[in-house]
């Protein structure tokens, strides 16, 4: 091979690959090839989730402590939805990790199906459908963060993918499975997150700029399904209402004083940036990734009229965003926000819908979309690698190890130390949540934790003792302050003739030490610990 030839074989080789991408990424247009991906892609997050990384992030230790039963309201910050899928799950499989993970990884696979349905009620190239359901990879909040992170705002994605497929192909074609299924996409997002509501408002204004989403959102039979899901959410809210006073200062919290802001803000040009900066932030790399893909095409000149489907969803979410910038900005001005929090911003996840709506309606071009495609996808691939790569990291660094913990090594040593069945008190962290854990190793026990107080969990059938735990490296003034402080759970303080210990164990797959476990045990039990 010459130098001369050199240049023309790699770009043939170059091509052909690109081609076989094409080919690839057309049969994963495909409504089921797309749904099975899906499901294939995050059952390997399970599988890494479950025996590569054995412990749990916070919002997975929340989850499987809302498991152990049904409540209104399991704390202040979130409606309940979340807690009772993980009641349901556990009432079939019993307490495990997972309980969390199949809550997590399924409505992941189900909002990027929903997403990809949504596409294909607009765009008749399925090309661009795949590129728009993919574009969620492109969040690095939903493509990262998410493997480990969050729940609440899962049920809220998920909730709207459906709300706003279901509202596309209402507009296409009215049915009364149709309403139906609006019905119970309106109550899952109210059940899963405050935020449901002022965002399914927004939509419902915004449908008044197109005729077909105004005669099938603003008819009585829309209005009725929407009503319909609000009514079948509504004994949540209701219980928040006769606690009004206590959801205020934790929304307060959350929301305002809580909050420590990265930079000053002082005027009101920092305010109304404010949510532009976190949208913006949220938005990434997936922004930029677009704009260098086919900011040409939309600059394009003489492009074809889009059709009504196009021009409906330019215009529907469009004014859906505006609205939402609106009214978010509002709340920043009326309460003197300093920082909005990125995740926050889960309610734009229907935002790559609107930007690929504003393309020409032409296919998108061959090698652009094969090469936006591509990106996603690796970056799809990296996520999943570096959530295996995690168990590495935290071996090395085990100021958290949150996943590596080595549960049932702690569960071992307090059955050795005679604590086999009864309620487990458990001083949480963000760097630690012991109770739930434990649980998976000893489930003849209940938790209760001092990060969810709300919560309390059904008595047991068999009563048995009572054991405190904690973090003893990080806190090992928790042995000093539960013998002097009124624990609710006991009915005072820990009582004199308590066990203490303490057990180490090795992170797990390694040496490693690992954050050592302090325990309290009063063997007959004391007030409702037992």
């Amino acid at each position: 091979m010459t130098a001369d030839t050199l240049p023309t074989s790699t770009s043939s080789r170059a091509r052909r690959f690109a081609e076989r991408l094409d080919r690839l990424f057309n049969w994963l247009a495909t409504p089921l090839s797309f749904a099975l991906a899906a499901v294939s892609y995050y059952s390997v997050a399970f599988l890494i989730r479950s025996f590569v990384l054995t412990g749990s992030s916070g919002d997975e230790a929340q989850l499987m402590l809302y498991g152990q039963g049904f409540a209104w309201i399991y704390d202040f910050g979130n409606p309940p939805m979340a807690g009772w899928l993980a009641a349901l799950v556990e009432s079939v499989i019993g307490p495990s990790l997972a309980v969390a993970l199949l809550i997590r990884y399924g409505l992941l696979a189900l909002f990027a199906v929903l997403m990809h349905a949504a596409a294909r009620e607009v765009f008749e190239d399925r090309r661009t459908a795949l590129a728009v359901a993919l574009s969620a990879f492109g969040f690095w909040f939903y493509g990262w963060e998410a493997l480990r992170n969050y729940m609440d705002s899962l049920v809220l994605i998920t909730a709207l993918a459906g709300t706003v497929w279901l509202m596309l192909r209402s507009a296409r074609a009215p049915s009364v499975a149709g309403y139906a299924g609006l019905a119970v996409a309106v109550a899952f997002g109210s059940l899963g997150k405050f935020s449901y509501p002022p965002v399914l408002l927004c939509l419902l204004v915004a449908a008044g700029v197109d005729p077909a989403l105004r005669a099938v959102l603003w008819s009585r039979r829309g209005l009725v399904a929407v009503a319909a899901g609000l009514a079948l959410a509504a004994p949540p809210y209701i219980w928040i209402g006769w606690h009004f006073e206590r959801w205020m200062a934790v929304a307060d919290t959350r929301l305002v004083s809580g909050v420590v802001p990265e930079y000053e803000v002082t005027g009101l040009v920092d305010r109304l940036l404010l949510v532009l900066d976190s949208a913006g932030s949220f938005a990434l790399p997936l922004l930029p990734l677009f704009a260098l893909m086919f900011l040409t095409d939309m600059a394009r000149r003489g492009r074809p009229p889009a059709l009504p489907a196009r021009r409906r969803l330019r215009r529907w979410l469009g004014l859906w965003v505006f609205l939402l910038w609106a009214a978010a900005t509002a709340l920043v001005l009326a309460t003197g926000m300093e920082k909005l929090r990125e995740h926050y911003m889960f309610v734009l996840m229907p935002l790559p819908l609107l930007l690929f709506a504003w393309l020409p309606e032409a296919p998108l071009h061959r090698w652009r979309a094969v090469t936006y495609i591509g990106i996603l996808g690796g970056l799809a691939v990296v996520a999943l690698t570096a959530l295996a790569g995690q168990r590495a990291v935290e071996l090395v660094d085990c100021s958290k190890c949150r996943l590596t913990m080595p549960w049932h090594g702690y569960a071992e040593g307090l059955r050795e130390a005679g604590f086999e069945r009864g309620t487990i008190v458990s001083f949480d962290s963000p760097y630690t949540d012991a109770g739930t854990n434990l649980r998976r190793f000893l489930p003849e026990t209940r938790v209760v934790s001092n990060k969810r107080p709300q919560f309390i969990p059904p008595a047991l059938e068999r009563p048995g003792a009572c054991l405190v735990v904690w973090n003893d490296t990080r806190y090992p003034q928790t042995a000093d302050h539960i013998r002097i402080s009124t624990l609710a759970e006991i009915g005072g303080p820990v009582p004199a003739d308590a066990r203490f210990g303490r057990i180490e164990s090795p992170s797990v797959g390694s040496g490693t030490p690992a954050p050592a476990l302090g325990y309290a045990l009063i063997e007959a039990g004391s007030g409702t610990c037992r």
